[in-house]
């Protein structure tokens, strides 16, 4: 064929096209990012505006909050920080009102500017109200019944307030939610006009293509009608060489598979089962020289009922395909010349390529690993054995524990304790006791380390506790008892952290003692921290006291005081990040009003909620004592 009549080829001119559609989705893409960035600006002023009226709600309810606080005060401190707490909400709501005079509007409609001008000017009153009342607080002589004419204005102006603004609010989401449902909808219809267009682009193209394409087909078959005649000639030779590399290749490769993996035994078998090849390896694993088994069926090296069943096992395979053993690992059963059996790991794969079929099985004495695996297994036994019999002894001594302890507690109105060992035995401990006297005797321990070694120190404690509070001693008496005996029968480096508390029968005053513990708090009905006795002492256990240590701290109780000891397991918690609770998070929570069940269930609900699936790292014990009976 000659080059002026030997066809052309050429690809179709789509790109044209292809331009068009890119350009075109682009556009698309682009308008829909508009109306989108559009949207998501009108939404974060509309959110911005909804925080500042919650924001300022909240301001107009701490300064009510603040002043009222101011008038029930009883000591300056407490009057201060109404003024410091007054001032700071008034300087915030004045920042929040010029914001939110000063921020766009999100409501178009002119329809609530009568509502949006009310709230100013009652804001406008709160601010003039409320300064009006820090002015009258930072007098020097304070008036209690001035003050209260601006409370009363504040809180009827604040009533009206709220109301409004909830209004206002309510307009605001909603205008907001208009919004996002007219933006939902023009994305989707841009989306689907932009899905529509592409459509019909490409189907212009594809009418196109397949024309082109079609004249391609044509001019190709051409081609591959010209080029047979060449092929066939090709393909004749090219068999010739085939055949012969193929049978060059077989005997290659029966070679290598026999030669392969040469350290293990291997065998080769026809599809009959007969022995084809029987490596040195296989000679010393099974006893047989190779010229006794090549020739012969491979079931003589098994023991029954494997050597009846191995024929119909081949047959099977030849006739389903089913591959249970081939191209699988197995452990099975061999025998040797002697007789005896023993086992082994078998792996038989097919050889492929060769005629007639060949099958190689390697194989590896596994004897000694069985050995092993049962001595493994007798030594498991034996630990699970071992730690059953730990587990039952540890089960009986906590029963001891905790019989021991339970019979050192009295059952105290509005006394509540909350402890969560670590481990099985918790290092803390909670005793109690109503002493001959009427008086109250309430000990938190906290032995260091966990578990049973820390909790060994509680039965001495609890036998010293008990016989010190028949006899009425005082609680300097009993902890300077504590620490001689702790200091005799505990080794070095474990000791005992004690805060022990007596409080007389009308619960108006209490002698607190604290060696090594966080501070014992007092907490008045308002969640104001109003004493803190701190540790004064070491720990007992440690060294002996001397006279002029053996006192306590004197403290007096007013009603609604609520006394709290805790160990520092409580503070030391960790979340899964690793984040202490911290005293200072603990204290927060001390800051709302005290009711009829106290504060000690929030707490626990708010640690736990803390520390969540954190593993624990200490004991945590709370003692919530309020100081006058629900019960009296």
């Amino acid at each position: 064929m000659t080059e002026q009549h030997k066809p052309t080829l050429k690809l179709p001119k789509l790109s044209s096209h292809i331009i068009l559609t890119v350009i075109l989705i682009w556009s698309v893409m682009l308008a829909a990012q508009w109306f989108h960035d559009s949207f998501e600006k009108k939404e974060h002023i509309a959110i911005q505006q909804i925080g500042l009226y919650n924001e300022q709600n909240k301001l107009v309810h701490e300064i009510i909050h603040s002043i009222l606080n101011f008038q029930v005060s009883d000591t300056e401190v407490a009057q201060d920080k109404a003024q410091i707490q007054l001032r700071i909400a008034t300087n915030d709501l004045k920042t929040v009102f010029d914001q939110l005079q000063g921020g766009k509007n999100v409501i178009s409609n002119d329809i609530y500017a009568d509502i949006k001008l009310n709230i100013a000017k009652q804001l406008d009153q709160i601010i003039l109200y409320s300064s009006e009342a820090l002015a009258l607080m930072e007098a020097e002589t304070v008036d209690y019944q001035s003050i209260k004419e601006p409370y009363k204005a504040l809180l009827k102006i604040s009533s009206s307030l709220q109301k409004e603004n909830a209004f206002l609010l309510r307009k605001l989401i909603s205008q907001l939610y208009t919004e996002q449902d007219k933006n939902n909808r023009i994305a989707w219809c841009i989306t689907f006009s932009s899905m529509l267009l592409v459509l019909l682009v490409n189907i212009a193209i594809y009418l196109r293509g397949k024309k082109q394409i079609q004249y391609q087909f044509n001019k190709l078959k051409e081609i591959s009608n010209q080029l047979k005649a060449k092929t066939i000639r090709a393909k004749e030779n090219e068999q010739r060489v085939i055949l012969e590399a193929k049978q060059r290749y077989e005997q290659q490769n029966k070679l290598n598979s026999i030669l392969s993996s040469a350290g293990d035994a291997i065998i080769t078998i026809t599809a009959e089962g007969i022995v084809d090849s029987f490596n040195k390896s296989a000679e010393a694993m099974f006893g047989y020289p190779s010229e006794a088994v090549i020739g012969q069926n491979i079931k003589m090296l098994m023991p029954e009922p494997f050597a009846s069943q191995h024929d119909s096992y081949l047959a099977r395979y030849q006739e389903t395909g089913e591959k249970r053993v081939i191209g699988h690992i197995r452990e099975v059963i061999g025998k040797r010349i002697d007789g005896s059996e023993f086992p082994l790991r078998l792996a038989v794969n097919e050889v492929k390529d060769i005629e007639p079929k060949l099958y190689t099985g390697i194989i590896r004495d596994i004897t000694d690993r069985r050995k092993v695996e049962a001595q493994l297994q007798q030594t498991l036994m034996e630990l699970t054995n071992k730690q059953a019999e730990m587990e039952e002894e540890e089960r009986i001594a906590r029963h001891v524990f905790e019989n021991i302890t339970a019979s050192n507690n009295a059952m105290i109105p509005d006394v509540s304790f909350w402890c969560e060992p670590m481990a099985t035995f918790s290092g803390d401990m909670m005793l109690s006791a109503i002493l001959p006297s009427g008086n109250i005797r309430i000990l938190l321990c906290d032995f260091t380390g966990h578990g049973l070694p820390a909790a060994l120190g509680a039965v001495p404690v609890s036998t010293i506790h008990s016989a010190m509070a028949k006899k009425d001693l005082p609680l300097e008496v009993l902890m300077n008892e504590l620490n001689d005996k702790l200091k005799a029968l505990l080794p070095t480096g474990i000791f005992c952290c004690i805060a022990g508390i007596d409080l007389d029968e009308d619960r108006t005053q209490a002698h607190i003692w604290n060696a090594g513990l966080p501070d014992v708090l007092i907490v008045n009905n308002y969640g104001e921290i109003t004493q803190r006795i701190s540790s004064n002492h070491l720990p007992v256990g440690v060294v002996s006291y001397s006279e002029n240590e053996l006192h306590c701290q004197t403290v007096v109780l007013h009603k609604g005081d609520a006394i709290y000891m805790l160990s520092d397991g409580l503070t030391e918690s960790e979340n899964e990040a690793g984040e202490l609770f911290g005293q200072k998070r603990f204290e927060q929570l001390l800051m709302s009003e005290i009711d009829g069940d106290g504060r000690l269930v929030d707490i626990r609900k708010s640690v736990e909620t803390f520390i969540g699936n954190a593993v624990a790292t200490d004991d945590i014990s709370l003692i919530e004592i309020k100081t006058v009976s629900t019960t009296s």
